[in-house]
Parts: C-alpha cells; sequence; structure tokens
C-alpha cells in the first residue's frame, strides 16, 4: 500500500504540467496591480500638469492687460474650464490684484467662482508670494481642480489640486478693474 502512495508522490512530484498556469495565478494579480497603479498615478500627474499649465495660462493672459472688466475675467474662466479635460465644473477660480504697501499688502480688486469666494487682504498667501518692492503689485491667479484616482491603489483617495500663479503686470504699474 505504501509503495503505490510513494509511486504516485513521486509522479506528481516529477510533473510539471501546468506550473506556467500556477505560476500565473500566482503573479498575474501582482502584475495587474502594478498596471492599475500605473494608470491611476499617470491620470493624476496629468490632472496636476493640465491644472498647472491652465493656471499659468491665465495668469500671464491677464499680466498683460492693463485694465480688466468682468466680462473679461468671465471668458478667462471659461478658457480655464475648456483646458482642462475632465469636465468637472466644481473648479474653484480666484484672480486677484494685491499691492504691497509698507510690511503688508492690500487687495485692489478680486473675482472669485464658487466655491472660492473673493480674496480678503487677511487670506493673502504670503508664504507663496515673491518678492516685491513697496508699491509694486502682483495679479494672483488660483485655482482648485478636484480629482478621484481612477483605482483606489497604494492609498491614493480623492483631493483636489491647489495651484497659485503670481505674475507682476508687464505693461502698467497695476492693473485696474473697469466694472
Amino acid at each position: 500500500m505504501i509503495v503505490p502512495l510513494l509511486r504516485l508522490a513521486t509522479r506528481v512530484w516529477h510533473d510539471r504540467r501546468a506550473v506556467a498556469g500556477i505560476e500565473f495565478a500566482i503573479i498575474g494579480p501582482v502584475v495587474v496591480a502594478l498596471l492599475l497603479g500605473c494608470v491611476t498615478l499617470f491620470a493624476l500627474f496629468r490632472g496636476s500638469q493640465d491644472a498647472e499649465k491652465a493656471t499659468f495660462t491665465v495668469a500671464d493672459i491677464v499680466s498683460r492687460q492693463t485694465s480688466v472688466s468682468t466680462a473679461f475675467l468671465d471668458t478667462q474662466h471659461a478658457l480655464f474650464q475648456r483646458m482642462l479635460s475632465d469636465g468637472s465644473t466644481d473648479k474653484g477660480f480666484r484672480i486677484s490684484s494685491i499691492r504691497r504697501v509698507g510690511t503688508g499688502f492690500t487687495v485692489a480688486w478680486s473675482y472669485a467662482v464658487a466655491p472660492l469666494n473673493p480674496l480678503q487682504a487677511a487670506d493673502i498667501p504670503l508664504a507663496q508670494l515673491p518678492l516685491v518692492a513697496d508699491g509694486d503689485s502682483l495679479v494672483l491667479v488660483e485655482t482648485r481642480v478636484p480629482f478621484a484616482p481612477i483605482f483606489a491603489v497604494a492609498g491614493v483617495s480623492g483631493g483636489e489640486h491647489r495651484n497659485l500663479a503670481a505674475n507682476r503686470p508687464r505693461f502698467t504699474a497695476s492693473i485696474a478693474k473697469s466694472d
């Protein structure tokens, strides 16, 4: 009785059929998880880059103006929306003109689209601003673009891409708002 069992065990031990299937069952899920992780990280990186490029483009366009109107700023918001590939409408968008006065800044004007509010002097992100001389002004373009990962891998959950572009006006000391 023991001899047939030993022969069976020896035959099974030396049988190499289905080894590829077993290896795939072990390695396959790991490869699929890596693929999904790469796709998710690429999508998050692309969304971040798109949001940053759109923010800097709007900031550059506004900094080349000598005065702006609400209609012009509405157009810049529409441009920002069109430059992003996700199509969601819950993006934060704010353009403000600030002036350095002494050791602080004052807000000349601010245009905001919900969920952001117009910029107040107490909310100016001082740590993110470049050094400017007293009396100089800056145009701040702040954006917030929500993201949700395609696959919840590696602990990545939803959030938002926050961008800030601070440009000096190109052709004037400060940009006036006409309405």
